[in-house]
């Protein structure tokens, strides 16, 4: 298959090897040419071409398949004699190169091929006989001519340019073959004018006419860049550049080479430029720097300049690559993020209130100005861990033992500490921390405030010596309540003693003396008397000013105590007391007195509500039941007069009443003394008549070893409907 490649013996050879190249590039377009035979016979046709163009004795073609890197071997002209393989032999003659680098051979050689002395030039295909290399022969001493020479090195540079079209053609769509044409198109417009200056080419040197070779090449190199670039000597001028340049600077190359004194360079950045130009070329090593050009608007733009030198095989320098990258836009963004950094410490350092931040590990790394100027430290002296040295010496522990569970939980969290001032006074501060977390969830910053709470916790402190004044108060209130009561559950201890001692005295007295029974007689006296002590002694804990203590309290005990301190009001008042208490009811965490108090404070509240209720019975129902699996819940409910809806809130407010001689203090120190205890305290109307009253507090852990021990009797059952008896 010739693919048109046919032989016109009526055109000149000029003509013929023009149009044989035009034709061996349109044949490498055609995507079926690419198979490796194909191709081949392609180029044997040229080989044949030139071959008796040239009256050449040998003409051997050497390639790498542009698409599949194959190697193609295609020789043609004569077998001289004593040659076995002469294509071979003459190739390990001119180089021992494994990649056959042109530019290490001489122009020409003389080797001897048995007893017939053969001249032998070679050709690169390719800038860098990248593609190959073409070897030309002949037994003629004057080989090559400078028209010959000049021939060959066109038809290599015409496989050059049709081989490296056709493998963008591979590797790129249609469009690529097409800017590939043009290229073909400018290549074919370079050879008519070597035509026309052929005649004036014998006298030119053979180094001139590889550089103009070479000088195609490299602005062939540079247009195919589509970044800005410009190719520079040796010596640093600019001899060539792409498009981009041109068009972004709007001068010409002969302007664009006086660029160190027009103003394509910045005033403040033309020194700099050079200084690194002039080092860089002096040293030849690559360079980078920053620097802003101006463009053909007059507006200049901040680009990254890459400079690197383009050696030869030799390692000599033999050009200078300039890639300008434009920055502008990275440097915008960073001068508004620098500028935002700046308004956000301004932001920060401005907060009155102390900020910081910290490491993943809890070490610290920034503190606001008005930390610092508050613990009187520096910066240095505060990170890592240094900031603990401003903490309370009583805090530090409990301070880091929250730190540490705050970060171990990865959640928000807060603790309380005192830091002293620069002043060297303490101050208490609430510490509040949150974590920053990445698109993975992980913690890589801790955010925090510490906020001063000074002045709350005086209130605070002032609200618990006031409302530990004010339960005082209530619980003296109820003793002239209280003193039949108490008249009433010490009398029956007393009488039992008394009635005791007048038996055993009768059964000493008899005769003979009934020692057995004065023995269990004296038992039940003991027993009596440490009834009336033990209700003395409640009573006394119950009106004096002793500290809370915590423990865990068996409620339903609790409720049995205060129900006998009140049973002379519940009879004396007419009330009916229901107790409905669940069955083995959990132990809860709290002060028993304080709790008693509260539940005295409810029944008597409930028993006030009832005096003016004649139309029905005046029952109130004590019931205690689990709140979950957490809590228990006591509620107390009446069959008084309710209350008003839109109160509800108000009931718990101090010195608020609803009674005509009350002082409004009874439910609001109900509720804080819920509250201390964690848990809550609460009002409803009933369906029918009255209200109840209800509290929920915690109850001891179910791991709590021993909780029982605290007297822990049982749950008495519910469904006590009789009136209580005195």
């Amino acid at each position: 298959m010739r693919y048109g490649l046919t032989n016109d013996k009526s055109a000149t050879e000029s003509e013929r090897l023009q149009w044989r190249a035009d034709e061996l590039f349109d044949v490498l377009s055609r995507p079926e040419v690419w198979r490796v035979g194909a191709l081949s016979q392609v180029l044997s046709d040229l080989l044949d071409m030139l071959l008796n163009a040239l009256q050449l004795d040998l003409l051997h073609l050497r390639l790498k398949h542009p698409i599949s890197s194959a190697p193609i071997d295609i020789g043609r002209g004569e077998q001289l004699q004593g040659a076995v393989s002469l294509p071979r032999d003459i190739l390990a003659i001119l180089s021992d190169s494994p990649d056959l680098d042109v530019r290490k051979w001489s122009s020409v050689s003389q080797i001897a091929i048995g007893d017939r002395t053969v001249s032998v030039t070679a050709f690169p295909i390719g800038l860098h006989s990248e593609l190959g290399v073409l070897v030309a022969a002949s037994r003629r001493p004057d080989f090559p001519g400078e028209t010959e020479r000049l021939r060959l090195s066109i038809a290599a540079n015409q496989m050059t340019i049709a081989l490296q079209a056709a493998r963008r053609f591979g590797k790129r769509q249609r469009i690529a073959a097409i800017i590939d044409r043009r290229l073909a198109r400018r290549a074919k417009e370079l050879f008519n004018k070597n035509q026309e200056l052929e005649a004036e080419i014998a006298a030119h040197k053979r180094l001139e006419e590889a550089r103009r070779i070479r000088d195609i090449d490299i602005q062939m190199v540079a247009d195919a860049v589509p970044a800005p670039i410009a190719i520079m000597t040796a010596d640093g001028r600019v001899e060539a550049v792409n498009r981009p340049v041109l068009e972004y600077f709007g001068k010409t190359l002969e302007e664009l080479q006086r660029w160190t004194a027009n103003d394509a360079v910045h005033p403040d950045d033309l020194a700099p430029s050079i200084e690194t130009w002039a080092k860089a070329v002096e040293a030849g090593e690559s360079y980078e720097i920053e620097s802003r050009h101006r463009r053909s608007d007059g507006v200049y733009r901040w680009f990254h300049v890459r400079g690197f030198p383009l050696r030869d095989g030799n390692g000599q320098i033999v050009r200078w690559c300039v890639l300008l990258i434009d920055i502008e836009d990275r440097k915008r963004a960073e001068e508004a993020l620098r500028a935002s950094e700046r308004n956000l410490n301004v932001i920060i350092n401005t907060i009155p209130a102390a900020v910081w931040s910290a490491r993943p590990d809890g070490s610290a790394e920034f503190f606001n100005q008005h930390y610092l100027e508050y613990v009187n430290r520096t910066s240095e002296q505060m990170r890592d861990w240094g900031w603990t040295a401003a903490v309370h010496p009583d805090d530090l522990n409990a301070l880091t033992r929250a730190w540490k569970s705050i970060m171990a939980s990865r959640q928000p969290g807060e603790a309380e500490a005192r830091l002293r001032r620069f002043d060297g006074t303490y101050r208490w501060f609430l510490f509040r921390a949150n974590p920053l977390r990445d698109r993975t969830d992980n913690v890589i910053k801790w955010f925090g405030i510490n906020i001063q709470i000074e002045d709350r916790k005086r209130a605070e402190e002032e609200l618990r010596e006031t409302q530990a004044k004010l339960a005082h108060m209530t619980r003296v209130m109820t003793i002239g309540e209280l003193t039949a009561s108490i008249a009433h559950e010490i009398s029956q201890p007393l009488s039992g003693i008394v009635t005791n001692s007048s038996t055993c005295l009768r059964m000493l007295t008899a005769d003979p003396p009934n020692l057995a029974g004065a023995r269990e007689t004296v038992r039940r006296t003991i027993r009596d008397g440490r009834r009336a002590s033990e209700i003395i002694a409640r009573l006394r804990a119950l009106f004096n000013r002793k500290a809370p203590v915590a423990g865990a309290v068996d409620l339903h005990e609790a409720i049995r105590e205060v129900i006998a301190l009140s049973l002379n009001k519940f009879d004396r008042d007419g009330v009916v007391l229901r107790t409905e208490f669940v069955e083995d009811l959990p132990l809860v965490a709290g002060d028993r007195v304080q709790l008693q108090q509260v539940i005295l404070n409810l029944l008597h509240n409930a028993t006030d509500a009832m005096s003016m209720t004649d139309d029905r019975a005046r029952e109130l129902t004590i019931r205690t039941e689990r709140d979950g699996d957490g809590a228990v819940r006591l509620s107390i409910q009446d069959s008084g007069s309710g209350f008003d809806p839109a109160l509800v809130d108000r009931l718990f407010e101090a010195f608020y009443t609803t009674k005509d001689e009350g002082m409004g203090i009874g439910l609001s120190v109900s509720r804080s003394i819920i509250e201390n205890h964690r848990g809550r305290l609460w009002a409803t109307l009933n369906e029918g008549r009255g209200a109840t009253f209800s509290f929920s507090i915690p109850r001891v852990p179910k791991d709590a070893g021993g909780a029982r021990g605290f007297g822990d009797r049982g749950a008495s059952g519910g469904g006590c409907a009789a009136r209580t008896e005195p």
